[in-house]
């Protein structure tokens, strides 16, 4: 099954404009400040200290 080239555009832009929406729905909803914390925690004991 054949995409067209106008079509391949249209879909990449979709795609896109849905990986923005759900990066700035991460961001209003404090994800970043978890995330963060979590890759401290982990890194934090690996190497022994917590």
């Amino acid at each position: 099954m054949k995409i067209k080239e106008k079509n391949k555009k249209w879909i990449t832009l979709a795609v896109l404009a849905i990986a923005v929406c759900m990066i700035i729905a991460g961001v209003i909803n404090g994800e970043p400040v978890v995330v963060l914390t979590k890759a401290t925690s982990i890194c934090l004991q690996c190497i022994g200290i917590n």
